[in-house]
């Protein structure tokens, strides 16, 4: 019997896709750079900063760490232009609630970001909420998600962890999580994820309700 349900954030719980994108080109117009178009941004969404970087910079030609801190800036800047969440999640959190399960957000995420959004949207009722600076091995390692079973107190086979890209999928299997790829974030057209080995895929958040329900 699942007991708890943990998220990925971006791509899976936040669509965050539009601020990420508008950070970016704030720093690709700085450098004299080609802004990137929605779609070309929303496909990377769930990478990080530095696939952002990656798009229109050179490594061996400009310092990726300088980069990376002026993105975080700017995004940090931004970050609450439009910070939608998916719909449906809101509702699938009350259901869960309802349901007396926990839930919680494990992402590669910086905290400090994470829990703006989260605050933004009054979501303060979570178990768990666990983030790429807070000093364990990032997804896809499961340390991130072994942290959190040991929080709620729960074995892995009791959790539900759902994310919308293949390190998500890789660090819950690793963890023994029951995991649920999310059809409906950041994928590209050239992702294979029949390969990735999901337990379940759904295309909305609500999908999720039948398994828990």
């Amino acid at each position: 019997m699942h007991k708890a349900v943990l998220f990925d954030f971006d791509g899976t719980f936040a669509d965050t896709a539009h601020d990420l994108i508008s950070a970016a080109n704030i720093i690709y117009h700085l450098y004299d750079k080609e802004p990137i178009n929605f779609e070309e941004g929303r496909a990377i969404a769930s990478d990080g900063i530095r696939a952002f970087l990656n798009m229109r910079f050179n490594e061996e030609e400009y310092d990726f760490s300088s980069l990376a801190q002026e993105f975080l800036n700017c995004y940090r800047e931004n970050i609450l232009n439009n910070p939608f969440l998916f719909a449906g999640i809101c509702e699938l959190i009350d259901f869960i609630n309802k349901k007396k399960m926990s839930w919680g957000i494990v992402t590669n995420k910086p905290r400090s970001l994470t829990e703006s959004i989260l605050k933004h949207h009054k979501l303060n009722s979570l178990d768990v909420l666990l983030c790429g600076d807070d000093g364990f091995t990032p997804k896809p390692a499961p340390d991130l998600l072994n942290e959190a079973k040991r929080i709620l107190g729960i074995e892995a086979n009791e959790a539900i962890y759902v994310g919308d890209g293949k390190r998500d999928i890789v660090s819950a299997n690793a963890a023994g999580m029951y995991s649920v790829l999310a059809c409906y974030g950041y994928l590209k057209t050239t992702d294979q994820i029949e390969d990735w080995q999901a337990n379940m895929i759904i295309h909305q958040p609500s999908d999720l309700i039948t398994l828990i329900a």
